[in-house]
C-alpha cells in the first residue's frame, strides 16, 4: 500500500511518502499564518474594527480550511489510487506465505487507516492550533478558545476522513466493477475528473459563505448538497450549540 506508483527500491518509497506528507502540510499552515494577520487585535484596530463576535467572524475562513482539507486529502489520496487496493503483485508475494486471506486483508485495512490517520492528521494539524490562536487567542477565555479548536477540530478532520474514503470508495467501486486491463485505461481519467471536481469545490469558498449569510434557511437547502456544508455546521454545532438556529433547521 506504501510503496510509489512505480516504485522498485526502498529509498522511492519513503521519498514518495515523504513528500506526499510535506504537500499535505503545507497549505494549511501557509493559510493559518496568513490568519494570524488577519485577526490580529493591531490589524482591527488600525481598520476600525471594534469587538467583533470571533465564531460569526470566522465562518468563511472555518469553511476555506474545510474545502482545503477535503481538497489536500483527496488529491494526495489520488495520488496513492494505484496502491489503495492489492494488486496481483502483492497476491503474487503473499499467498505462499502461512497467512489466511482475513489476516491479508485486516493487514491491509490496519494499513488503510493508518495512512487515512497521518493524511488527516498532517493535512490538518497546523491549523487546528494556528487559527484557533488567531481568532480568539487574544480573548482571556480559555473555555472559548477550547470551544473554537474543538468546533474547528472537529470539522476539517471529519471533511479529510469524508474525502478520503470517498476516493477509496470510487476505487474500490470501479475495481469492483472493470477488469484490471479496463480498470488501468480508465483511471486516469477518473483521477483528472476528480481533481478538477476538488478544484471546483476550492473554489466555492469564494461565494458559498456569503450566499449561506444571505439565504433563508429554504433556500440554503439547495447549497447544502455540497459535503463541506455539512462539515462546516458540524463546526457551527460545537461551538452554538442548540443556540444555532441555522444549524437546526439545516439540520432537518
Amino acid at each position: 500500500m506504501f510503496r510509489g506508483a512505480g516504485d522498485a527500491e526502498a529509498g522511492e518509497l519513503d521519498l514518495g511518502v515523504g513528500v506526499i506528507l510535506v504537500l499535505l502540510a503545507m497549505p494549511g499552515l501557509l493559510v493559518s499564518l496568513l490568519m494570524l494577520e488577519k485577526y490580529g487585535s493591531l490589524i482591527r484596530f488600525l481598520s476600525g474594527q471594534g469587538a467583533v463576535d470571533p465564531f460569526k467572524a470566522a465562518l468563511p475562513d472555518e469553511y476555506l480550511f474545510i474545502v482545503l482539507s477535503v481538497s489536500v486529502t483527496g488529491a494526495a489520496a489520488l495520488w496513492r489510487w494505484d496502491t489503495i487496493f492489492l494488486d496481483r503483485r502483492d497476491y503474487a508475494n503473499l499467498v505462499p506465505l502461512p497467512l489466511s486471506l482475513g489476516a491479508i486483508f485486516f493487514a491491509n485495512l490496519c494499513a488503510l487507516l493508518a495512512l487515512t490517520g497521518a493524511f488527516t492528521f498532517v493535512a490538518n494539524g497546523a491549523s487546528v492550533v494556528l487559527f484557533p490562536i488567531a481568532v480568539v487567542g487574544s480573548r482571556p477565555s480559555l473555555s472559548l478558545f477550547l470551544r473554537f479548536a474543538a468546533g474547528h477540530a472537529a470539522a476539517v478532520f471529519a471533511a479529510s476522513v469524508f474525502s478520503f474514503f470517498a476516493i477509496f470508495a470510487l476505487a474500490g467501486l470501479l475495481t469492483a466493477l472493470l477488469p484490471p486491463s479496463a480498470f488501468r485505461r480508465v483511471s486516469l481519467s477518473i483521477r483528472f475528473v476528480s481533481v478538477v471536481a476538488l478544484l471546483i469545490l476550492l473554489a466555492t469558498s469564494l461565494t458559498v459563505p456569503d450566499l449561506l449569510g444571505r439565504l433563508s434557511i429554504t433556500n440554503a437547502h439547495r447549497v447544502a448538497v455540497l459535503p463541506p456544508v455539512s462539515f462546516l455546521g458540524v463546526a457551527r454545532t460545537v461551538w452554538a450549540g442548540a443556540n444555532d438556529t441555522f444549524a437546526a433547521g439545516m439540520a432537518r
